[in-house]
């Protein structure tokens, strides 16, 4: 009991005690603690130093998190060579689309021999090339004389696909290989030509000037005719017109006036033809092709087509440059 008693009255004395501690004045080995300001900053001795590191840490993890960032959305090395090979690509299409078309930049020739004047340019590529010009490209010719007629003009001269002459070219703007179908109707389609930095009247003095000149002409077929009948009467789907407007009523390769296409003249269509082979008009691709030549009647100034209104049926034309030669 007494044993009791006497630690009760020690609880007694110690609980209030404790509750001050520490006292004000209180001393730590090293220095004094006035108040709650001094115990803080003692306190952050053993904590803002790990405080201050954590945070050097998570703004070194932030720098690294944004150079990732950059990184992932910046596109692969290899990507950004495909994108540059592909500008390229763009660049060199463009170059080659101008190359089809008369450049605007002219050569300078010499003039011709038999006018001694600087005033003078030369008639064709041929006669260029007669006097000592043999790099293919574009030059300015007049055909007809400046001191009267048309007025000269751009054209592109081959120097080198024959040896003995230049070959004068004029290109237009339907040379690519041209689809045909939906169009039943004789010359229900109808593309007409262009031709690039000369007039019909341009071209004319220069065929006239020229030795010969020619043009290609196909026409590739499936279950579409040049010709045909309806009612027992004779119809032609296809035809080209002359650089008069004439519609023509015969096929490149064939003469003036046959009504034919190259393998009619010859006795060699399919089939035993007697014009054409696309006259055949069977479900199977078949083609008539060759050069019109006759100076009188070139260029081609329109096409015209039809027969291939079904869904089985269509076809495609193609149309090269007028080519010129000699003087």
């Amino acid at each position: 009991m007494k044993l009791c008693s006497v630690l009760l009255l020690v609880v007694l004395v110690a609980v209030p005690a404790w509750s001050q501690f520490p006292p004000d004045n209180w001393e730590f080995p090293d220095r004094r603690i006035e108040n709650n300001e001094d115990l803080q900053a003692l306190q952050c001795r053993h904590t803002c130093k790990d405080v201050k590191a954590l945070k050097r840490r998570m703004r070194e993890m932030e720098s690294r998190v944004l150079a990732l960032e950059d990184a992932a959305q910046a596109p692969p090395t290899g990507l950004l060579k495909m994108l540059q090979l592909e500008g390229r690509i763009r660049e060199l299409e463009q170059l080659l689309l101008k190359s089809n078309k008369p450049s605007t930049v002219q050569e300078i020739v010499k003039p011709r021999k038999d006018q001694g004047t600087d005033t003078h340019v030369f008639a064709s590529c041929a006669e260029l090339k007669d006097n000592g010009y043999t790099k293919s490209g574009t030059y300015t010719i007049d055909p007809d004389d400046l001191d009267y007629g048309v007025e000269p003009f751009q054209v592109f001269c081959d120097m080198t696909s024959d040896n003995d002459t230049g070959i004068t070219l004029v290109g237009h703007n339907s040379e690519e290989r041209m689809l045909v179908n939906g169009f039943e109707t004789a010359g229900s389609y109808s593309k007409d030509i262009s031709y690039y930095g000369a007039s019909m009247e341009q071209i004319a003095a220069l065929i006239k000037a020229s030795k010969s000149c020619r043009q290609f002409l196909k026409y590739e077929c499936f279950s579409s005719g040049i010709h045909g009948r309806i009612l027992d009467l004779d119809v032609t789907y296809a035809s080209w017109e002359s650089r008069q407007g004439e519609k023509m009523d015969y096929w490149a390769g064939a003469s003036p006036g046959s009504g034919k296409c190259a393998c009619g003249e010859t006795g060699t269509c399919a089939k035993a033809n007697p014009r054409c082979n696309c006259d055949v008009n069977d479900k199977r691709w078949r083609a008539d092709e060759g050069y019109l030549t006759d100076k009188a009647t070139l260029p081609v100034s329109r096409l015209n087509f039809g027969d291939t209104g079904h869904e089985w049926e269509q076809g495609y034309y193609t149309l090269g440059k007028l080519e010129c030669t000699g003087y």
